[in-house]
């Protein structure tokens, strides 16, 4: 009967791991705890050892191939960098002195209402060799909470711009008068651009000498072909990047920018950030199944959905900053 039990749960497992998403997990997000995560880690590695016969620990090119993968995701990491490097606040004369015209509804938003502010937080994702993730899942959460709390109000990259992004073409994004993305290209790839972009943006790329908007990431690119991209916040207090990618430990330094705002008068914030990048979890088994196996029946709490065992060995890391808001300068004549 155990043997018949382990059958089917075996079963489960692989068809788990190689199934199709499952259609609600697509906008949810499972939770991400970097000490379950290495508990896992350090269980799955000592029964992977005990089942070798070897002890664990040493660096993966002086361990079997099934440990070697377990100690290349353990070492693999994935970490923020500093808000505050790239935290500037967009005004009307920010937007004329780059020869942009600003909306009635934002001009006014600004006099009267709002004061906004650009942010890019960067993401440094440093794998181990050999380490394959696929997924990578940014989340940002401004507070406080309640009638002051901050706005989104816009985010890079969404989906709208994955077509462009697949093309490793490089590129400035910046913000036009109606706080929307463009992006400034090369003339020789311009036609490939816009080709690739919705009717409603065809007009938000051009030429880089044509290029009139407040520039806020210079030098984008991604250069790792298809990428899945979903972004979700904007009118909220909180936004979501997914990256998803067969070989998302390529990209290095990811960049996200944000526009937010906040009821003027507001002169510090909290923010709370988490981001992690799931393994391949048929990379991670691929050697060790029947170990892996064993760990899932040992802990009941690892689920057998396809996005949450990713997720319950991701590498990443959860930060808090209190941001004093920086004001611009008044222009003196």
């Amino acid at each position: 009967m155990s043997q018949l039990l382990c059958l089917v749960n075996y079963l489960a497992l692989v068809f788990n791991l190689n199934g199709n998403l499952n259609m609600n997990s697509e906008f949810a997000s499972p939770k991400f705890d970097q000490n379950q995560a290495d508990q896992y880690l350090n269980e799955l590695s000592q029964l992977a050892s005990s089942k070798l016969g070897v002890l664990s620990g040493g660096t993966p090119q002086e361990l079997p191939k099934g440990l070697a993968i377990i100690e290349s995701l353990r070492r693999s990491s994935v970490s923020f960098g500093d808000p505050r490097n790239e935290l500037i606040q967009l005004t009307e004369e920010t937007f004329k002195d780059s020869g942009t015209e600003l909306t009635s509804v934002y001009k006014q938003q600004m006099q009267t209402q709002f004061d906004f502010y650009y942010m890019t937080l960067t993401v440094d994702m440093l794998p181990q060799p050999g380490a394959q993730f696929r997924r990578l899942t940014c989340e940002l959460d401004f507070s406080p909470k309640g009638t002051n709390q901050p706005i989104v109000q816009t985010i890079f990259p969404n989906q709208q711009w994955r077509e462009v992004l697949s093309y490793s073409v490089g590129m400035k994004v910046g913000l036009n008068g109606n706080l929307d993305w463009s992006a400034g290209v090369d003339s020789a790839h311009l036609a490939q651009i816009v080709g690739a972009l919705p009717s409603s943006l065809k007009a938000n790329a051009s030429n880089t000498g044509e290029f009139s908007s407040v520039v806020a990431i210079p030098e984008y690119k991604y250069s790792l072909g298809q990428t899945e991209i979903t972004a979700l916040g904007q009118g909220n207090s909180n936004c979501y990047w997914r990256l998803q990618n067969q070989e998302i430990q390529r990209i290095g330094t990811a960049r996200f920018g944000t526009v937010f705002k906040v009821p003027k008068g507001t002169n510090a914030i909290t923010l709370n950030g988490t981001v992690w990048a799931e393994p391949d979890m048929n990379w991670l088994t691929a050697d060790i199944r029947d170990v892996f196996l064993e760990l899932m029946n040992r802990f009941g709490s690892i689920s057998r959905n396809k996005e949450e065992v990713a997720s319950q060995f991701s590498r990443g890391a959860a930060e808090k900053w209190q941001l004093n808001l920086p004001k611009a300068v008044a222009a003196t004549i």
